[in-house]
């Protein structure tokens, strides 16, 4: 059938191309008398842009262009004569089956003349020896056998365009965690913005209470004898009964706090020489110890002379405003404290942006680069260095995703786990095991120094995690030497250690690493790459299974140790695990 509809679709070629001159003069004329010139349809077909099979009635490749055997890695002997659900069978069993209701639904009951659209479907492609991630549609119709190819195929031709949407896919895939991030950041905001707006409103209140409970008393002194005048209000906020008698003497020695005496002195004479008003705020110390708050304000009377006859005022007991003032100092600094804590944390943020930028465009340019070479060029020997460069990228930038959503999680309180006893020294040897090739390229030695077992309750994807990250961490920062793995059980605890020959850690940073955006630095180095999520996930996976990490170093160039510690799973834990099984 293959042969038949080749022949068929060849036949306007030769004509249009065989002949004497002759023949091409009266093609030359026919086209001049307004008749089609012949076209090579065939031709055409195979330099389509896009990838095309046709099909016969029962679903049978007939042909395919180029593009598809471009896009598949497929050659036509590969394809042709096969029908179309047994053909790029590299997918997984289930994707097979998934791939062939997917034809099922595309393909049947196509009228004449009708175009079908089919949904999107995963079908992974394997290229090299190596599995890749593809998302594909195809677009569909039916048309009537050119008569030259009835006999070939008599049920009428399908023909079916082949999309690689993978592209896109991944693209919308990206955009929808942008926005989900963009969303978490912009709803955080929102709730530190509503707890700062509530906290300033019950300051505020406070501090309206405080005004609606002032008491003001007013006061004459007289210059000239020393005596007073006091509302009852004022002897009260001076800490005396309406019947006792007030003068200056008593005022400057005993009423006022010692510490505050020779202040308001100066301040009442220098109201009294320049004419003006005064305004001062000193303690007072009662008959039963207490010290209060007041705040005089008055100014001189003066005879006709000029000369200074008495002072008038009023003194509010300021106790409450004062108390109120302190603790407002108190938490001015407390908000200054904030600030500079706020200010690093954007400073972090800043760096962290940054190497976000940094990291993600660094593969990112690799994978485009690769892309654009495979794309140019026809040298098939590029393909297998392209597809590891891409893949490993790939994964490198699936990891810093992973590491960005595990964090919003954690900051949130979204992270959940799932605890089940484990043997946290096989699984620490497995994760040696992953990260043992990626070391020894560096030239260094990953060894497990004693493993001994011990079951804890965790949930295994995140102790992999935790032992993942202290490892691959131990690997970036040394150069050389080795990296030491070790488990044990002291009393109680299981105590997972990690050990390095690396840069070292300052004693001042130690404090720091496991904070969110940090990395711990040798001296005279700049930033490592990474996002400096690292170990403050670390710290956090360890914190929800109920237990402690720590960092130790001798300083820059002695390496590095962190050590990990983990309750042992009881016997009743194990029991209360199967019993959820």
């Amino acid at each position: 059938m293959s042969s038949a509809f080749h022949d068929a679709g060849n036949e306007p070629r030769r004509e249009g191309r065989g002949g004497d001159g002759a023949a091409h003069d009266q093609a030359r004329a026919s086209a001049n008398d307004g008749a089609l010139l012949p076209v090579d349809t065939a031709y055409l077909f195979e330099v389509l842009p896009d990838a095309y099979l046709i099909l016969d009635g029962r679903n049978v490749v007939l042909h395919a262009n180029a593009k598809y055997r471009a896009m598949t890695g497929r050659t036509l002997a590969e394809v042709v004569g096969r029908s179309v659900y047994d053909i790029n069978q590299t997918g997984s069993a289930a994707q097979r089956a998934a791939r062939a209701e997917w034809l099922d639904a595309t393909l049947r009951d196509l009228a004449q003349g009708e175009e079908r659209l089919s949904s999107l479907i995963r079908y992974d492609m394997t290229t090299d020896g190596s599995s890749a991630e593809h998302y594909w549609q195809v677009r569909v119709s039916r048309a009537p056998s050119p008569p030259a190819a009835s006999s070939v195929a008599p049920g009428g031709l399908l023909l079916l365009q082949l999309m690689d949407v993978t592209n896109q896919v991944v693209t919308e895939e990206q955009t929808r965690r942008e926005h989900a991030k963009l969303r978490s950041q912009a709803r955080l905001r929102q709730v530190l913005v509503e707890e700062a707006n509530e906290e300033l409103r019950q300051n505020q209140a406070r501090l309206d209470e405080v005004l609606a409970f002032a008491r003001v008393g007013a006061w004459e002194l007289d210059l000239a004898t020393g005596y007073m005048v006091c509302t009852d209000q004022c002897k009260a906020n001076m800490g005396l009964k309406p019947t006792d008698i007030l003068n200056e003497a008593r005022l400057f020695t005993e009423l006022i706090h010692a510490d505050d005496r020779e202040r308001v002195r100066a301040a009442i004479d220098a109201s009294v020489a320049a004419r003006a008003h005064f305004e001062v705020e000193y303690r007072v110390v009662w008959a039963d110890g207490s010290t209060h708050w007041l705040m005089s304000r008055g100014a001189g009377r003066h005879l006709g002379d000029g000369s200074a006859q008495s002072l008038i005022g009023f003194t509010i007991d300021i106790t409450a405003r004062k108390t109120s003032e302190l603790r407002s100092q108190a938490y001015a600094a407390e908000q200054q404290r904030a600030r500079e804590h706020s200010d690093r944390a954007v400073r972090a943020m800043d760096h962290f942006v940054a190497a976000v930028s940094h990291e993600l465009r660094s593969p990112l340019h690799a994978i485009l680069w690769w892309t654009t070479l495979l794309q140019r060029a026809k040298d098939m020997a590029h393909v297998e260095r392209a597809t590891e460069v891409i893949e490993r990228n790939t994964h490198q930038l699936a990891r810093m995703v992973d590491d960005l959503l595990d964090s919003g999680a954690i900051a949130t309180g979204k992270l959940s786990v799932e605890l089940r006893p484990l043997d946290l020294a096989a699984l620490a040897s497995v994760v040696a095991e992953d990260i043992r090739v990626g070391a020894e390229s560096k030239g260094l030695v990953v060894r497990v120094e004693s493993s001994t077992t011990a079951v804890v309750l965790g949930d295994e994807s995140r102790m992999r995690q935790i032992v993942w990250n202290l490892l691959t961490n131990a690997v970036k920062f040394t150069d050389r030497g080795s990296i030491g793995l070790a488990v044990a059980i002291e009393a109680s605890r299981a105590v997972l250690t990690v050990r390095d020959t690396g840069a070292g850690i300052e004693t001042e940073a130690l404090e720091r690493i496991f904070e969110r955006f940090e990395q711990a630095r040798g001296e005279g180095t700049g930033r490592t790459a990474g996002l400096g999520l690292g170990l403050w996930m670390v710290k956090n996976l360890v914190q929800v299974h109920r237990g402690t990490v720590s960092a130790h170093s001798d300083g820059p160039g002695k390496g590095a140790l962190f050590r990990v510690e983990l309750p042992l799973a009881t016997p009743d834990d194990i029991r209360r695990a199967a019993a959820q099984d």
